[in-house]
């Protein structure tokens, strides 16, 4: 199983048999991130799953298989029909890479970019994930004003930072997906500022302002998602957890309907719906304190806005729905 869950086409080589999978699994990541040759490093059955989504010029795909090799060569890239830049950010497990000149060890947390119009070969030699952002060539060396040999093909970011922040911002758009996909490509296509500004960061120099304020975006959500259970949270905490100023935080959230005050009731209320839901906690007042409501009152308040019903109303539903089987 992979880390993301949302991803609409699902793929794996568990049903085919060892002399088959290999050839099976080129055809899948050929078709979902671009056209490989692969060849086994370990023993044994070979096994692994890819879950792929496409957003027109942005797709998406997380992988978990296990140790092989892979190879692009100039053969793949002769007969392509379109070239790619792919963002790959590790989430577990490693791999050994030679690609436009450099080679490189990738560690969980490490992103690095290839240049689909370059060979590659790429080497694990155990079970490695990973999620890769997929972006015509050409769109990157526009967005970016650049020729297309300076792309940073090969180029690695450390552990942490851009890449998770790009592995985290691709999940929710996956997780969207599931319900809107329309919504959901409109969020993806918004994802290029993010992939643009790691490759800047990747070429060793600094991002543009827009590419900047979407990396400041992400991170002000990601510490939001990860700290909106704290009843003491403040603007001021969020402003200097996230490195920027008061004015430039709420310029930031801007494009949410309400603001982060909106933002914050809107994760404090879902975790109050999934804690009713599943009985996890008894009480009421248990259940405001676990969502991060800084008292009863304003729990029951923002809830029935929210929802149209009381706390004690909605499980009440909640718990006479039929479980799903």
């Amino acid at each position: 199983m992979t880390a993301f869950e949302g991803f609409p086409e699902v793929c794996s080589t568990e049903q085919t048999s060892s002399p088959e999978a290999f050839e099976y699994w080129e055809e899948l990541v050929g078709g979902a991130i671009t056209e490989v040759s692969i060849a086994p490093t370990v023993d044994g059955p070979f096994e692994g799953q890819i879950r792929s989504a496409d957003f027109g010029e942005v797709a998406v795909g997380t992988v978990r298989v296990q140790g092989h090799e892979l190879r692009r060569t100039r053969r793949h890239i002769a007969r392509a029909d379109e070239l790619h830049v792919l963002s790959s950010v590790v989430l577990g497990g490693g791999a050994e890479v030679e690609h436009a000149g450099n080679r490189v060890v990738l560690t969980p947390g490490s992103m690095i970019f290839y240049d689909t119009a370059r060979p590659i070969l790429w080497r694990s030699n155990a079970m490695i994930e990973d999620l890769t952002i997929r972006v015509p060539r050409q769109r990157v060396v526009d967005y970016l004003g650049i020729r297309a040999d300076a792309l940073p093909a090969g180029m690695v970011i450390g552990e942490g930072g851009v890449g998770f922040t790009l592995a985290r911002f691709f999940q929710r758009v996956a997780e969207l997906h599931r319900t809107d996909p329309q919504a959901a490509a409109v969020l993806a296509g918004s994802g290029i500022d993010l992939v643009g500004a790691a490759a800047v960061i990747a070429a060793g120099a600094q991002p543009g302002e827009s590419q900047a304020l979407a990396l400041s975006g992400q991170q002000v959500l990601d510490y939001l998602r990860a700290n909106f259970t704290d009843p003491g949270l403040t603007v001021d905490r969020i402003a200097q957890a996230c490195r920027v100023s008061r004015r430039t935080l709420y310029r930031l959230v801007e494009e949410f309907e309400g603001g982060l005050g909106a933002m914050l009731r809107g994760l404090r209320v879902e975790r109050a719906r999934k804690l009713l839901e599943s009985a996890e906690i008894g009480s009421i007042a248990m259940v405001a304190t676990a969502s991060g409501f800084a008292s009863e009152r304003q729990f029951y308040r923002v809830f029935r806005e929210a929802t149209g019903m009381t706390p004690g109303e909605y499980r009440m539903v909640a718990r006479r729905r039929p479980v799903a089987r």
